[in-house]
């Protein structure tokens, strides 16, 4: 590494440039690359027509997104930070949306104002790499402690502790199997103690401060998401900001379903009905918290089982990818596609054509991460997407069945109504948009240039 305001020789590259194993090294690699004709048939013939959607679509719907950030405290120690997570709830009337033009080709701008009024945002703050919080020794125990705190006291209600986050935790987790069930009600189960690595000890959903029965150190609910692993004392955080913005993102929608059933127990299902998330990103869980996407998953089943024994549909979650290998293939392909085609992912295929550098694996693709299914669309405008909707199934527990089940479109009551959400909300504002994410993201987004640049006076100002 440089020193500061150190340049580097301009030729210092030639080395590498005329360095033999180098040569090699690069002959040796491949990637991925344009298809043949031959693997254009067969991917074309893939895709299908989309159900056609004869059922209501829902009015409500509901884009969650996130963005974060590390503010510098001193530019003389710049190792000093605090990180911000911040995510947006914002909320779309599709009545409201539909009646913008009104036949005319000009967009009514006071209605475009209106339709942004129900938007909210909710910030974490925690400390990052040479900070401690409240008198903490350490700068992942000051973590973990305002994590937690944040959690409890993001809450639908207030002044009812059992609507916030934390709660929607406690929730989840009572759908874990094996050594981390459930024992009793408003508990669960901590893989083992952030200070002394004492194994499987037991949590409350209480307010009062709970101690390790073996070191006598803090533990906290929060603790089961495991972010903490990835906290580190004198450098950047990061990934740990990463892996809780994109845990507490499905985390929010679970926690409004729940939320939701909760405060309507006769009503629920017709509220949920007419709602639809947009959720931006996969429907997957990474890293260490990995193990909500299979609680979220049971949730789900356990709803969707509720909604259509009372005659409703499922509830609608539509994840949104706008990267990833797979996104890349289908530009790559594009073109050649059909428009109003569709094709639901199989294993196979990702592995033959698109994940080239994996082998099958013994199990299915996102075994231990996904709760939703991969689908690829071009709309009758000729927009691709890739998109995400949650698995039908209550588990993975036969890994074989589940792989070719998960791969069959007819297994999805609602890609019709999917794809033609999709097709309503498309919009020329990025590539391949959709309205909900795009407004979700223009407020959530923290940018470089002046966001940055307040949240970093900010945290100096007050520090």
């Amino acid at each position: 590494m440089p020193y500061a305001n150190e340049y580097a020789d301009k030729t210092s590259h030639i080395d590498i440039v005329k360095n033999p194993e180098i040569q090699k090294f690069l002959s040796d690699c491949s990637y991925m690359i344009e298809p043949t004709e031959a693997d254009i048939k067969t991917i074309c013939a893939k895709f299908v027509v989309p159900p056609i959607c004869t059922d209501t679509l829902p009015d409500n719907l509901l884009a969650i997104d996130g963005s974060n950030y590390e503010a510098s405290i001193r530019n003389d120690i710049p190792c000093t930070r605090i990180g911000y997570v911040k995510i947006g709830n914002l909320l779309i009337k599709r009545n409201q949306y539909n009646s913008l033009q009104n036949g005319s080709t000009f967009v009514n701008p006071f209605k475009v104002a209106a339709l942004k009024e129900n938007n909210s945002s909710i910030t974490f703050a925690l400390p990052s790499s040479n900070i401690k919080y409240k008198g903490q020794t350490t700068v992942r125990d000051g973590f973990r402690m305002a994590l937690d705190e944040a959690l409890y006291e993001v809450r639908t209600n207030s002044s009812d502790s059992s609507t916030s986050l934390r709660t929607t935790l406690f929730h989840l987790a009572s759908y874990r199997t094996g050594v981390f069930m459930q024992t009793e009600v408003g508990t669960l189960i901590l893989h083992k103690c952030p200070s002394c690595d004492a194994e499987k000890i037991l949590v409350k959903d209480i307010a009062e401060e709970q101690l390790c029965p073996h070191c006598q150190n803090p533990i906290y609910p929060s603790d089961c998401l495991r972010i903490w692993e990835e906290v580190t004392d004198a450098v950047s955080n990061q990934s740990a900001l990463t892996r809780f913005m994109n845990v507490v993102e499905h985390i929010f929608a679970i926690h409004y379903i729940r939320v939701i059933r909760d405060a309507n127990p006769q009503s629920y299902v017709d509220v949920l009905n007419n709602l639809c998330f947009f959720i931006d990103g996969p429907l997957a869980i990474f890293g260490n918290s990995a193990w909500i996407h299979l609680s979220i998953m049971k949730f789900l089943y356990e709803i969707n089982s509720e909604m259509k024994r009372l005659g409703k549909k499922s509830v609608m979650i539509l994840g949104l990818q706008k990267s990833g290998l797979v996104y890349d293939y289908l530009q790559l392909v594009g073109k050649s596609l059909e428009n109003n085609s569709i094709y639901c992912l199989e294993d196979d295929f990702r592995y033959k054509y698109i994940a080239f550098d994996k082998s099958p694996s013994s199990s299915t693709f996102g075994s231990e991460t996904y709760y939703g299914q991969d689908f690829l669309f071009k709309t009758q405008s000729g927009r691709t997407f890739v998109f995400n909707v949650p698995y039908p199934f209550q588990d993975k527990q036969n890994k074989v069945d589940f792989s070719l089940q998960k791969s069959c479109i007819d297994n999805y009551e609602n890609i019709g109504a999917y794809t033609k959400l999709i097709e309503d909300f498309e919009c020329e504002l990025y590539e391949n948009a959709v309205v909900p994410i795009a407004l979700s993201h223009k407020y959530t987004a923290i940018s470089l240039e002046p966001g940055s640049k307040v949240l970093d006076l900010l945290s100096r100002s007050n520090i």
